[in-house]
C-alpha cells in the first residue's frame, strides 16, 4: 500500500496497527478501505525566506515574526508587506537602538541575525505590535498598527529602551528576552500593562545586561521601555546552578487573577531526571510573593495479567493550549462550558535528559482543578523551599513553616515562594495511541457539542481527533503537511460559521487549515466517510468521499452505504454445497450509530441464500455457508443485500471436482510414497483431504489439477481405495493404490 512506503514513520505504523485490528484473513481488503495517509491537500500557505518563530492574528491580518523579518499577510496568507529587523550590527560601544553603522569596519563589530523571540499584541495604549529579538540584549520594538492600514507596521516604529542611571547599569528592565528561550505574557489590569517573562539562562550565555529567570515588568506610560516596580519583581536561578539546573519555559497563560507558566526542569538540584512543572502566582503580585511551583505528570496506565498495572510517565511537556470544552467533554469532566482546560502534549525523555523520544501522550486538566490542588497541597504541608532560587543552606530554606491560604493574592512577605512536592497527575486522554510518535503541537476548538484537538508531529504530520473521556477515538484527519516539525506556535480562529481555521507553522512555512478539516477524500470507504464528525460535512459520491459542493452528480448521500465486495474466498466450491464462504470487502454491517449490524444483510449465491454466520463476521468480512447447486456454473450472479439496496458480484463458481488418475499405483506398506492425484477443480472449496483406505494422506501441495501427498503406513499389503473430500463433496479415484511388502536389502557389494 503506497502511503505506508512513502512515509515509513512510526506514526504511520501506529495508525495502521490501530485501524487494522482483528481483520483476520481479509487484511488486504481492510488495508484498501482505511484512511489514505498519503493524501495531498492543496491549502493556502506562505513560505518565508527565513524560519518562522511567532504568529499573531489581528483584524484579518496575520503578523509573522521570522529571522530578520516581520511579514504581514492577509487572511488567505498572501504577503502584503515586509519589515526588516536584521541582521543588526553589534558593537560593545553601541547601546541598544543606537545606529552603529559608523563602526561597521571595526574589528569588534559583528553582524548578527535577529531571531524573533516574542511577537505580542498590545491594545491598551495603542493598537501596536511588540516584537522582541535576539540582538541588542533582548530589547523590544513597538510597531503602531494604523486603523486604516493594518498592514503598515513600518511608518511608526519605536525602540523600547531607556539608558540606565548610574548604579543601575547591570539591571536592565528593557532587556526582555533570552536567545536561549523565552515565554512572554502580556496582561492589562487596573490601567497598567504588565509583561510576565520567563527566560532560560546559563552561565555561558553572557548578554551585555542581566536577564532574569522569571520577572514581571510594567510598560511605562511613556511606552519607551519597562520598569521593575521593586527589586523583588524578578527571581533568578543562583549562579552556581545555572548550568546544572536549566529551566525551559514552554507556555504561559493568564486565568482569572493568576498567571501560569509551564516549564521543563530537573526534578531536584541533585537529580539528573527531568519533569514538567506548573508555576503560578497572582497577576497583581508585582513582587511575586505568591510564587509557587508544582510538578505536573501525564501518565498512561495499562492493566495487565494477574491484576498488575503498568504505569508510564510522560515527563516533558512539548506544547500546551488553553481553551473551553464542548458540552460533551464538559459533562464528562464535571465542568461548566465556561471553565478553562489546559491541554498538553507530553513526551517521554531519554534517560537523564530533556531530549524527547518518539513516545507521546495527551493530558488535560481544568484550571479550576489546578487551583484546588495547589490549595489542598498547601494545607497538607507537602512542600519545600525553592532551593534553585535560594540555595539549600539559606535561612529561608531552614526550619521554615508554610501556612497561608494559597488563593489569597496579597501576601505581605515571601513565605509563599515555595515548591510543591506532590505532583498533579492526569491520565493520557487517548490511552497510549501516540506511543510511537513525537507530538510537538496542540490546539483545541469546539464544534457543536464536540471538543476537537489539532495535533502536530515532529515529522510534519497534522492530525485532528475528537477529545472524549468516555469513548475511544482515533484521528479523523491525518496528512503530511511538511517535512519539518509542526511548531508549538499555533493560531486558531473559530467561528459559528464554517470558515474557522488554524494557522500552523512548519519551518519557514505557514499553512491555513480549515477547522472542519482540509477535505474528505482521505476516507476511502463509505462507512468511514459517513461516520466522520458531522462538522466535516462529508458525504459519499460515486465511490468517493466528498463535500456536497465537490460532487458532480446528484448521488451525494450522508445516510446509507452499500457494501463493497473486494474478493471471495474460495472463488469456487463443489456443487454439493456446505463450503464456508468468506466475502472480503468493506462497509459491511454499516449503521449511522457506528454499531456493527447484520440484521438486514442477506447474501445470495445464484439466487439461493448463503446462510450468514454473524459471529464470525465483521465490517471487513462476511462468512456464510453456500447452498448446494443442481449443476456447475461459472461466475454466477450473486449479491449482498442490505435492505435499501444491494451490491452485485459474479466472481464465484460452482464446480464438479473429479479425479482422473493417480500415480504411482503402488508403494511399500510402511508408507511415505509421494502420491500424485490428478484431476479437475481440485483447489475448489475451503478444505481438501485425501484418504488411502481410511488413513489420511499427508498433503504436500494442492493446485487446480494436481494434489500431492505422502501415503500413510498400512499393516496389510493389499489394494486400498483412494478418496478425496472437498468440504462436503466426496470423490473416489477409478484405480486403487496397492501396498506391497517393504523391500529387503540382502547384500551390498
Amino acid at each position: 500500500m503506497k502511503p505506508f512506503t512513502a512515509h515509513p514513520s512510526g506514526f504511520i505504523v501506529f495508525l495502521f496497527t490501530l485501524l487494522q485490528r482483528s481483520h483476520g484473513q481479509c487484511k488486504e481488503a481492510a488495508k484498501k478501505s482505511e484512511m489514505n495517509f498519503g493524501v495531498k491537500y492543496d491549502l493556502p500557505n506562505f513560505v518565508a525566506e527565513t524560519p518562522i518563530q511567532n504568529v499573531v492574528l489581528y483584524k484579518h491580518h496575520v503578523y509573522i515574526g521570522a529571522v530578520n523579518k516581520i511579514y504581514v499577510l492577509n487572511e488567505t496568507l498572501q504577503n502584503i508587506s515586509v519589515y526588516k529587523t536584521g541582521p543588526v550590527l553589534e558593537n560593545p560601544d553601541c547601546a541598544p537602538c543606537e545606529d552603529c553603522r559608523d563602526k561597521a569596519n571595526l574589528s569588534n563589530s559583528v553582524w548578527k541575525d535577529n531571531v524573533n523571540m516574542a511577537l505580542l499584541l498590545e491594545t491598551y495604549y495603542d493598537d501596536q505590535l511588540i516584537s522582541c529579538g535576539s540582538v541588542s540584549g533582548g530589547i523590544c520594538h513597538r510597531h503602531i498598527i494604523h486603523p486604516d492600514n493594518p498592514a503598515d507596521i513600518e511608518s511608526e516604529v519605536h525602540c523600547m529602551y531607556s539608558p540606565q542611571m548610574d548604579g543601575e547599569a547591570d539591571n536592565c528592565p528593557d532587556c526582555v528576552v533570552s536567545t536561549l528561550g523565552t515565554k512572554v505574557l502580556v496582561t492589562e489590569k487596573d490601567r497598567f500593562v504588565n509583561f510576565f517573562v520567563g527566560n532560560t539562562v546559563t552561565s555561558t550565555f553572557q548578554p551585555p545586561y542581566v536577564l532574569h529567570s522569571i520577572s514581571v515588568r510594567r510598560l511605562k506610560e511613556t511606552q519607551d521601555g519597562f520598569e521593575f516596580l521593586t527589586d523583588q519583581s524578578y527571581i533568578d536561578i543562583l549562579p552556581q546552578f545555572r548550568d546544572s539546573y536549566p529551566i525551559r519555559y514552554i507556555h504561559a497563560f493568564e486565568n482569572d487573577h493568576f498567571v501560569y507558566f509551564l516549564t521543563v526542569q530537573r526534578e531536584t538540584l541533585d537529580s539528573q531526571a527531568f519533569h514538567t512543572r506548573i508555576i503560578r502566582f497572582c497577576t497583581l503580585d508585582s513582587e511575586m510573593r505568591s510564587y509557587m511551583e508544582m510538578p505536573l505528570e501525564c501518565i498512561f496506565t495499562e492493566k495487565r495479567r494477574k491484576r498488575s498495572i503498568r504505569k508510564e510517565v510522560f515527563n516533558i511537556l512539548q506544547a500546551a493550549y488553553v481553551s473551553k470544552p464542548g458540552a460533551a467533554l464538559a459533562h464528562e469532566m464535571g465542568l461548566g462550558l465556561n471553565d478553562d482546560i489546559l491541554y498538553g502534549v507530553f513526551a517521554q525523555s531519554k534517560p537523564d535528559s530533556s531530549e524527547p523520544t518518539n513516545r507521546s501522550a495527551v493530558c488535560a486538566v481544568s484550571v479550576r482543578t489546578i487551583n484546588e490542588f495547589f490549595n489542598k497541597i498547601v494545607d497538607k504541608q507537602n512542600m519545600k523551599c525553592l532551593q534553585h532560587f535560594y540555595g539549600k543552606e539559606s535561612k529561608y530554606c531552614l526550619n521554615r513553616a508554610f501556612s497561608r491560604n494559597a488563593s489569597y493574592c496579597r501576601a505581605q512577605d515571601d513565605e509563599y515562594r515555595l515548591e510543591v512536592t506532590t505532583p498533579l497527575q492526569r491520565v493520557d486522554l487517548f490511552m497510549g495511541q501516540f506511543n510511537s510518535v513525537l507530538l510537538t503541537s496542540i490546539s483545541v476548538f469546539t464544534k457543536g457539542n464536540l471538543t476537537i484537538a489539532n495535533l502536530g508531529t515532529s515529522e510534519g504530520r497534522f492530525l485532528q481527533i475528537v477529545v472524549s473521556r468516555s469513548e475511544p477515538t482515533a484521528p479523523h484527519v491525518s496528512f503530511q503537511l511538511d517535512s519539518h516539525p509542526v511548531s508549538p506556535q499555533v493560531v486558531v480562529k473559530n467561528s459559528l460559521a464554517d470558515d474557522g481555521y488554524t494557522l500552523v507553522v512548519t519551518g519557514k512555512k505557514i499553512t491555513r487549515i480549515p477547522l472542519k478539516g482540509p477535505g474528505c477524500h482521505h476516507f476511502r470507504s463509505c462507512s468511514q466517510c459517513l461516520l466522520a464528525p458531522a462538522f466535516m460535512q462529508c458525504g459519499w459520491c460515486s465511490q468517493r468521499c466528498l463535500r456536497s459542493t465537490e460532487c458532480p452528480t446528484s448521488t451525494w448521500t450522508q445516510d446509507t452505504c452499500l457494501p463493497s465486495v473486494y474478493e471471495i474466498l474460495p472463488s469456487s466450491a463443489p456443487i454439493e454445497g456446505g463450503t464456508k464462504l468468506t466475502l472480503c470487502g468493506w462497509d459491511f454491517g454499516f449503521s449511522k450509530n457506528n454499531r456493527f449490524e447484520l440484521k438486514n444483510t442477506v447474501i445470495h449465491i445464484g439466487g439461493q441464500i448463503c446462510a450468514l454466520e454473524a459471529k464470525s463476521s465483521n465490517k471487513n468480512k462476511l462468512e456464510c455457508t453456500v447452498p448446494s447447486a443442481k449443476s456447475p456454473g461459472f461466475n454466477i450472479s450473486s449479491s449482498v443485500s442490505v435492505g435499501h439496496g444491494k451490491t452485485l458480484f459474479s466472481t464465484f463458481s460452482y464446480v464438479n471436482p473429479v479425479i482422473t488418475s493417480i500415480s504411482p499405483t503402488y508403494g511399500p506398506k510402511s508408507g511415505g510414497t509421494l502420491l500424485t492425484v490428478a484431476g479437475k477443480y481440485l483447489k475448489s472449496g475451503k478444505s481438501i483431504r485425501i484418504f488411502v483406505g481410511e488413513q489420511p494422506c499427508t498433503l504436500k501441495s494442492v493446485s487446480e489439477s494436481t494434489v500431492e501427498c505422502y501415503t500413510p503406513a498400512q499393516r496389510i499389503p493389499q489394494e486400498y481405495r483412494v478418496r478425496m473430500e472437498i468440504d462436503e463433496a466426496i470423490r473416489d479415484a477409478s484405480s486403487h493404490f496397492t501396498y506391497r511388502e517393504d523391500p529387503v536389502v540382502l547384500k551390498i557389494h
